[in-house]
């Protein structure tokens, strides 16, 4: 009688451990089929024609309907302020390692400074770029972020006064430092017109199949553990027997 009840706890404790890793795995699969779902969402965006002029898209800006222009894709007249320049942290392009150069860009007509992504340079060690914006008016061909801002860290702290860099973007802390309102999106430059870097955007860093490879990859895992917690019952049921 006792080892048939040590073999029932034994059962039990399987069955948990199995239900829990069944529960777990199907919740990452959830999860990860979500995520592809919601990058599905992001493209759409982008991909979809957002035809505006250019003095449309100043009037929507400096009427603050910012998100409602995100993805539209422009081109804009300004010079650069020279007083300010960051360095993004950890890009790797190509199997480069190196940073995304950031400036603030003043357009003729709007109220506040728009932060520009002029793209990636190779760097080694801690050495920053040598970066010299041009003094004349430029135009740039850029595409609008203003959803989807927030960028995951393992570090609060989005800046080293040290090197001058930045961990993750925070629109609201640039705008402190430097004493300038800035919109609060990003501009990035397009590749058809590079000036002193490489732009490289994309609007999602990890494509929705990929989600969904990882989703049926954890399903599958899901299904594997349900079965050897039902081959280990059905042992135990005929050790009991």
């Amino acid at each position: 009688m006792a080892g048939k009840k040590l073999i029932s706890w034994r059962a039990i404790v399987t069955w948990v451990v199995c239900l829990m890793v069944v529960f777990t795995c199907l919740g990452l699969a959830y999860w990860q089929f979500l995520r592809g779902q919601e990058k599905q969402l992001q493209l759409a965006e982008f991909s979809q024609p957002k035809p505006t002029t250019v003095h449309e898209f100043l009037t929507r800006l400096n009427n603050q309907e910012i998100e409602v222009m995100h993805g539209t894709k422009v081109a804009l007249q300004g010079i650069f302020d020279k007083q300010d320049i960051w360095f993004l942290d950890n890009r790797i392009v190509n199997g480069n390692v190196g940073v995304d150069v950031l400036a603030l860009f003043e357009v003729k007509g709007l109220k506040q400074l728009l932060l520009v992504n002029l793209g990636f340079i190779a760097t080694q060690g801690r050495t920053n770029p040598q970066v010299l914006l041009p003094e004349k008016q430029e135009t740039l061909n850029l595409v609008m972020k203003s959803r989807y801002l927030s960028q995951f860290s393992l570090t609060e702290q989005s800046f080293d006064a040290r090197s001058n860099r930045l961990q993750f973007v925070d629109i609201t802390f640039l705008s402190e430092q430097s004493g300038k309102e800035i919109y609060p999106a990003i501009f990035y430059q397009l590749p058809e017109s590079p000036l002193i870097a490489s732009p490289h955007y994309d609007p999602v860093v990890m494509s929705p199949e990929k989600h969904h490879a990882y989703a049926l990859q954890w399903f599958l895992i899901a299904m594997a553990a349900a079965f050897i917690a039902l081959k280990v019952r059905k042992m135990e049921v005929q050790h009991e027997a």
